[in-house]
């Protein structure tokens, strides 16, 4: 009994702490939470496809940028780290999503470096705020099995908030095991 209280108290003390991290504010914009992402087709600077069904049975991660954001620059090393936390799972796939040109982001990448994981462009704002409902930037979703599950419009700036999200992501990995 002793048990089941303190597991209890654990995860009320998680979802607060989630809360508390991300409160609603920053979980508003982009596809709203519990709606499955259908027909998606996206093709990456690095010659891959993307479409909806590469979400079956897979956790994803998107990130949205843009160059030039202060915001999404400030979260790279930490988007950086939780990739490379999850590198040797299959079932958990980042991917980022700008509307930046193809030739921004190439010369950004040659100053600053790449992300680790693919990156797909998009025609412009205006395309991301039609195909993907981004009003914001940075933007960033997790995903399980096509369904929405998290919708965070803020930088991922701090270790707490990086911590948070895999937990998020291991708590769903989980979930999808059989």
């Amino acid at each position: 009994m002793k048990l089941i209280l303190t597991v209890l108290c654990l995860l009320l003390s998680i979802d607060s702490f989630g809360q508390k991290v991300f409160p609603d504010d920053f979980r508003k914009g982009g596809i709203e939470i519990n709606s499955q992402i259908e027909n998606l087709s996206l093709y990456s600077m690095d010659s891959l496809n993307f479409n909806s069904s590469d979400f079956k049975n897979n956790v994803t991660y998107i990130n949205y940028w843009f160059v030039g954001c202060r915001g999404c620059r400030q979260e790279e090393a930490h988007l950086k780290e939780i990739n490379q936390h999850f590198n040797d799972r299959e079932n958990v796939q980042f991917i980022s999503i700008t509307p930046s040109s193809r030739q921004k982001v190439i010369e950004y990448f040659q100053k600053y470096g790449d992300f680790g994981f693919p990156v797909y462009t998009v025609d412009g704002f205006k395309e991301a705020k039609k195909l993907l409902a981004v009003k914001t930037f940075p933007h960033n979703q997790i995903i399980v099995n096509g369904t929405v599950i998290e919708n965070l419009q803020v930088p991922i700036a701090t270790e707490e908030m990086k911590n948070w999200i895999v937990h998020k992501i291991e708590e769903e990995l989980k979930k999808l095991e059989p």
